[in-house]
């Protein structure tokens, strides 16, 4: 301890505890962290592995700390490594109207789509759904759907630069002009562009690849380019 400290902690502007100080946590125990005890003692514990950060607090592989991995047949369930949890008043509530936000925000972009059912269509086949044949009503539905499960999905679309990347990509594996072999997308003699869909359109943003980007839109879109 400093000089200052020790000053501080004498006179009771301070308080420190020892290395070797057992605290006794119990559920329910609330911490006012304006009270500088409370302040102490809680900085002494906020990170000890029995405590969890948050009732849905997960490790690195996922798992939840308090309830632990999902049951397998081959391997029963066990409890997390956390016993208690912070409960912060107001944070799941806060939680739940930022969700409602993003929500509504994405919901915008589908109905004051630009481009009309085009463009609503055209985001249901980037999000994996071809519904070329089905009513308007049905393609509006089911982003509407996406956007209550997962906002940000539907705001990243709308608001990145890509789409049309996106839907060469979705048209070029629609005509086999990018098939998939031992797990990777390839274009023409083994040409890998990436063994995911979000690697193939980096490959297609990365300027060193534009002239082979461009003979896959040529083969792509045969028609349009004979006709320019």
């Amino acid at each position: 301890m400093s000089e200052k400290e020790r000053d501080d902690y004498s006179e009771g502007r301070a308080v420190f505890f020892p290395e070797n100080h057992l605290f006794t946590i119990v559920s329910g125990r609330t911490y006012n962290l304006n009270d500088p005890y409370d302040k102490a003692e809680w900085e002494a514990i906020e990170n000890c592995p029995l405590i969890a950060k948050s009732r849905d607090e997960r490790d690195s592989n996922g798992n939840l700390l308090i309830d632990g991995a999902k049951s397998t047949p081959s391997k029963p369930a066990r409890n997390g490594v956390a016993e208690l949890y912070i409960d912060r008043p107001g944070l799941d509530t806060q939680r739940r109207v930022s969700h409602k936000q993003l929500i509504h925000k994405a919901e915008s972009f589908i109905y004051d789509d630009p481009r009309g059912a085009d463009g609503q269509l055209n985001m249901a086949r980037i999000l994996g759904k071809d519904m070329r044949n089905q009513p308007t009503a049905d393609v509006i539905d089911f982003l509407i759907r996406v956007a209550e499960k997962d906002p940000k999905k539907i705001i990243d679309l709308y608001t990145g630069d890509d789409i049309s990347l996106r839907l060469t990509f979705i048209e070029a594996k629609e005509k086999h002009v990018i098939y998939i072999k031992n797990k990777l997308y390839l274009y023409g003699d083994n040409i890998v562009l990436g063994a995911t869909d979000d690697a193939v359109i980096a490959w297609m943003k990365d300027p060193r690849n534009q002239k082979v980007l461009e003979l896959i839109k040529k083969d792509t879109y045969p028609d349009y380019y004979s006709a320019e």
